[in-house]
């Protein structure tokens, strides 16, 4: 297949123009011409916020198209891009303080306590090209100008964009605003680049390309380990920052149960079949205790039944989901519940499977992230709970509902060595823009311990270097004598703008 339509998901009826596969020789020569000059702090500042501008000016075009592309409701699509504008501009505080370069000087020292010491000046510097694979639950949040373009772009690098093939004409549009946001800036049009397709090829010519010094990617962990053996087996292995989802648990302790059944429920729920449980923070494992189980999920069913979802984002994705629950609903000793089912277009019916944790541990696919409105409640003695999350992978998130009175130290322990955020009483979905946010966990959540949300996500993009002996002249700006960016360093191991 040469070219592809957007399809939208109410209908799964093609719309919109033919999007024309890239070729090889494109996708070279989008890498090749990648450009990405060496800014101070204050003019990449002010690239962001122009980018930021463009994208916020567009509101009124990109919106209708998110939300024809994606299914999802205008509320969602809206508060999508202002999120895009507000982590951009976090992004462009970031960078104006300077406090992203980290640099730090040692002065030559005769006297140093393990022998004479050189002048030693140490700095992050970009990577300078990287391919971006834009997701596809997000089509403005985490796709062209999502969290890890924005952070690329803060960092000093150039980006390839590989564009979603789920919302072709919404990546256009975006990918417009930054042009200008960059032509406003009177940087050169080649700092962002965008490739499209659906051709599967087009991942290997991004990944295996010479120039490209690293890979940022949110999706499935198929695709995102496809990404690390490609670049493992390159001539110069570059990093792969993978995000590729997680079941991320939920342990409910008796107390919580007892204290905030009804509203417990209904959280757990709408966090699960938060937009149709194409959430990668979606909790898709739940733990109750087997002295309250009952009640909890007699309110499951109460609540589930009560509910229709949107559509999936695509036909692989609602494909794919329905035949796992076909799987799924085929094993011995597990019920299944199901919500309503919507009758339009790429509709599924959200379906909950409940089990004994014995039954749970001995179907190992009930322990897999399946995309889309479902989730699996295992059912164990409370004494039980430390030893099943030991067992468990790696995750993006990990929960505990339970009151002040509960010993769950223990628990806590163990899932702080699962997850990159664990959270007491409240819900994963939902993924803060913030310094304090990690969202990256352990494997197989992710492929390294660093985070695709919050500011410390520019650091993927980044790589620290060393000049010794330099003379002042020769070195970055940033580590010149006379502090000409006025950054804050750590000089002989004290903070200081002198």
């Amino acid at each position: 297949m040469t070219s592809f339509r957007a399809v939208n998901p109410h209908t799964a009826e093609e719309f919109g123009p033919e999007i024309q596969n890239a070729s090889q020789s494109e996708v070279a020569a989008a890498i090749e011409a990648a450009n990405a000059p060496l800014l101070s702090p204050a003019e990449r500042a002010q690239l962001l916020r122009n980018i930021s501008l463009a994208i916020e000016s567009d509101r009124a075009k990109i919106v209708p198209l998110a939300m024809q592309e994606s299914g999802l409701p205008e509320a969602r699509i809206n508060g999508e891009l202002t999120r895009t504008v507000f982590q951009i501009n976090t992004f462009a505080e970031l960078v104006a303080s300077g406090a992203f370069l980290d640099p730090k000087i040692d002065r030559a020292d005769p006297a140093y306590g393990m022998g004479p010491r050189p002048d030693i000046r140490k700095i992050n510097q970009p990577l300078r090209v990287v391919a971006i694979f834009a997701a596809s639950n997000f089509p403005l949040a985490f796709s062209t100008a999502g969290g890890d373009s924005a952070s690329a772009l803060a960092a000093g690098c150039a980006v390839v964009l590989k564009a979603h093939p789920s919302h072709p004409n919404t990546s256009r549009a975006v990918f417009a605003a930054i042009q200008k946001g960059i032509a406003d800036s009177g940087q050169p049009k080649e700092l962002f680049s965008l490739v499209e397709g659906n051709d599967p090829q087009i991942t290997h010519w991004l990944a295996e390309h010479p120039k490209i010094t690293a890979v940022g990617f949110t999706g499935s962990g198929a695709v995102g380990k496809l990404l690390m053996e490609l670049t493992a087996k390159r001539e110069v292995p570059i990093p792969v920052f993978a995000e590729m989802g997680a079941i991320n648990p939920v342990f409910v302790t008796p107390s919580a149960i007892a204290e905030r059944n009804e509203a417990l429920v209904k959280g757990a729920i709408d966090s699960a079949l938060m937009g149709s449980g194409q959430f990668c923070t979606k909790p898709g494992f739940f733990v109750v205790p087997k002295s309250h189980a009952e009640v909890f999920l007699a309110e499951v069913e109460k609540y589930l039944s009560t509910l229709t979802v949107g559509p999936l984002l695509n036909k692989g994705i609602a494909d794919r989901y329905s035949s796992t629950i076909s799987t799924l609903t085929k094993l011995g000793s597990v019920k299944a519940i199901s919500a309503n089912t919507a009758d339009a277009g790429l509709a599924v019916t959200p379906t909950f499977f409940i089990a004994e944790w014995q039954t749970v541990a001995a179907n190992p696919e009930l322990l897999e992230e399946h995309f889309g409105p479902t989730s699996v409640i295992a059912i164990a003695e409370e004494s039980k709970f430390e030893e099943i999350a030991s067992s468990l992978e790696g995750q993006l998130t990990a929960t505990i509902h339970g009151t002040e009175n509960d010993d769950v130290k223990g628990l806590l322990a163990i899932l702080a060595e699962k997850a990159g955020r664990v959270i007491w009483n409240a819900f994963p979905t939902g993924v803060s823009v913030t310094a304090a946010m990690q969202h990256g966990g352990q494997w197989p959540s992710s492929s390294s311990h660093t985070t695709s949300v919050g500011t410390d996500a520019i650091y993927r993009f980044m790589r620290p270097v060393s000049y010794q002996g330099m003379p002042d002249a020769f070195l970055p700006d940033g580590l010149k004598d006379s502090n000409p960016l006025s950054l804050e360093r750590l000089v002989n191991g004290i903070r200081t703008k002198q």
